[in-house]
């Protein structure tokens, strides 16, 4: 309850102990002086409670001098005849100044209680809002506004720049000019605070702190209106508000450095994988067609019609190989490149499919491959180029693993996610140990001389959709199933 102006809580002291008064008249023939001084200390308790403490004391010395005055033999005299009256007056106005001591205790702790749940809950709101924020940049803008708002004053963040000594000022679009930028270098220079209150820079007409008192990133700035000193205790809570914007600014700053670098070295491997796997994939194609142009350039008048016809055929091989493993290589140069965005369009699964195993037809007119395909399936959300690239993959696989004349046979329908694409051979099966093995990068080369980059590029096309690649042994051969999420079609307006 809001307690009334200072003028008028006199003015209510005084009334309080008229209206005891009054009471005391109308019961005087009734009642001792014991009595009486009840009624008094019940004046004295109401005014304790809703008064300040000043007031409340003036209202019990009032009290006590009333009782005495009208009451206490010889009455209308401040003159006391009897030592048990002197005893009355005096457990009375013990009993006032000790009931008006206690209560203003008790509400000066509240008070504290109160403000400190209020700094507490002011600390929660903002720790929930910094960490709704992406970027330091933005949480140290987002910091700024919730200070000015919280506040009511106006505020900045300083932060210093990556690699220099530029400080960076974040508040409100109209207030950037002014704030004082040379008092928040200072302050993080030097890892302490000034301004008013402070025992540094105290005429200037702000506040400002740093993040943290060794090697601060930044700084909060607080403009302060004339005459306005911050407390002792409002500035121990600013600098705890200010630490929470430092250490949440601090933490993404070094989370951004650990994931720029967490992807540069990502990015450095794959240009390794793409340079080891130039110069060892592409080498067994590109000897093959050297060696088979060089033979016909050189012999091909002497060859017979069935040898030409057998060079050129390794001569398309070869060359289909290379281009294969060149597509395999940008595609995954691509992919392994940080925050790669896909141009995914709504794509029917069995045209990829049809237009996949169609290439592969041409690849190996000496396979037999099957297409299964389930009636009405989903459309899914793909690059088409990547899902046919994927299934390529999958196929030119099986068919070096299917045996002599491989039988390879492409199923696709619905699953519990989604939609699912298997390729099952019936050829050798699968090496022993962990069939994950097979989609990392060289885990293939003692296996087949290569450097295994079809099956890790046909991982990093399911991942980058959402989706998930795997291998399972048959019996017999193996089957490798690629499971898509099925997204809902967004209906035209």
């Amino acid at each position: 309850m809001r307690r009334p102006g200072r003028p008028l809580q006199w003015l209510l002291a005084a009334a309080a102990t008229a209206v005891a008064t009054l009471a005391c008249v109308a019961l005087d023939g009734a009642m001792s002086v014991a009595g009486l001084a009840m009624l008094y200390l019940c004046a004295v308790v109401l005014t304790s409670l809703t008064l300040d403490r000043a007031p409340g004391i003036f209202a019990a010395l009032l009290c006590v001098s009333a009782l005495n005055f009208f009451f206490v033999p010889p009455r209308y005299t401040f003159d006391v005849d009897s030592a048990e009256y002197w005893w009355t007056l005096a457990v009375l106005l013990g009993l006032s100044l000790a009931l008006n001591t206690l209560i203003g205790w008790l509400r000066a702790g509240r008070s504290r209680a109160q403000a400190g749940e209020a700094r507490a809950a002011q600390l929660h709101a903002l720790s929930e809002v910094l960490a709704a924020c992406e970027g330091h940049e933005a949480m140290a803008q987002r910091a700024a506004e919730w200070l000015q708002l919280a506040l009511q004053r106006p505020s900045a963040v300083f932060v210093r720049q990556p690699g220099g000594e530029d400080l960076r000022c974040f508040a409100a679009a109209s207030d950037y000019a002014r704030f004082h930028p040379a008092s928040a270098r200072w302050a993080i220079e030097h890892g302490r605070p000034l301004g008013r209150g402070c025992d540094d820079w105290a005429d200037l007409p702000l506040w400002c702190a740093p993040f943290a008192a060794r090697q601060p990133a930044g700084a909060v700035q607080l403009l302060l209106d004339p005459g306005v000193r911050p407390a002792a205790e409002e500035q121990q809570h600013l600098l705890a508000l200010v630490r929470q914007v430092g250490l949440s600014v601090e933490r993404e700053r070094a989370g951004e450095a650990a994931r720029s670098a967490q992807d540069s070295a990502r990015s450095e491997a794959a240009r390794n994988t793409l340079l080891a796997s130039l110069s060892h994939d592409l080498r067994t194609p590109l000897a093959g067609i050297l060696g088979s142009a060089s033979a016909l350039r050189t012999q091909g008048a002497a060859m017979g019609e069935a040898q030409r016809a057998t060079l050129l055929a390794n001569l398309e091989n070869d060359a289909r190989d290379l281009a294969l493993m060149a597509d395999n290589i940008l595609q995954m140069a691509r992919l392994s490149q940080p925050q790669t965005e896909l141009k995914t369009q709504w794509e029917a699964l069995e045209e990829i499919l049809g237009a996949a195993v169609a290439r592969m037809r041409r690849r190996w007119p000496q396979a037999r491959l099957e297409l299964r395909v389930a009636r009405q399936l989903p459309p899914v959300r793909a690059e088409a180029n990547l899902l046919a690239q994927l299934v390529a993959n999958l196929v030119d696989n099986a068919v070096r693993h299917g045996g002599a004349v491989p039988h390879i046979v492409v199923r696709a329908g619905r699953s519990r996610e989604g939609v699912f694409v298997a390729v099952r051979d019936h050829g050798e099966g699968l090496p022993a140990g962990d069939p994950r093995q097979l989609f990392e990068r060289f885990r293939q080369r003692d296996r087949e001389g290569t450097s295994g980059l079809g099956l890790a590029i046909c991982r990093l096309i399911a991942e980058a959709h959402g989706g998930q690649v795997e291998a399972r042994r048959c019996e017999p051969g193996a089957e490798f199933r690629l499971d898509l999420p099925v997204v809902v079609q967004e209906q035209p307006q």
